[in-house]
């Protein structure tokens, strides 16, 4: 074996995982994370009230005391709106925090990926209240 292999071969391999983990950027990104998942309970506390306007009975009371309900089914744009909000936030938040896992533990800037989540969670959880709220009507 040449001189050179031999001195590279007798050089202990550093592992990943031997190194320590900077604990800086990892509370930074635990930190844009937390602040995503407050703005996606924030929007979903507001979607949740929304959900009781849409779901509604038209009920008539006749002489007799009787009483004939029709269902009115929501509409597209609130279904629409639910599914893109609630998909959107949850998909993001999960790419967010697997992302940010595997860069924390690379030794990469773990706090990248939380904080491109974050706009995707505004914009998801706007986008659902703004076809919601066109649904009510109000």
């Amino acid at each position: 074996m040449p001189p050179v292999q031999r001195e590279a071969a007798d050089q202990p391999v550093a592992a990943v995982g031997s190194q320590p983990l900077d604990r800086k950027n990892v509370l930074i990104a635990v930190g844009v994370y937390a602040l995503n998942v407050v703005v996606a309970f924030l929007w979903a506390y507001d979607l949740f009230g929304k959900v009781f306007d849409l779901i509604h009975n038209k009920c008539a009371a006749k002489r007799d005391f009787t009483v004939e309900c029709e269902v009115i089914p929501p509409s597209n744009s609130a279904l629409w709106g639910l599914l893109i909000a609630g998909g959107g936030m949850t998909l993001a938040l999960v790419c967010a925090l697997v992302l940010a896992a595997a860069a924390a533990v690379t030794r990469r800037n773990a706090w990248i990926w939380p904080a491109i989540a974050l706009p995707i969670v505004v914009i998801a959880g706007a986008a659902g209240h703004f076809l919601v709220n066109s649904a009510i009507g109000g």
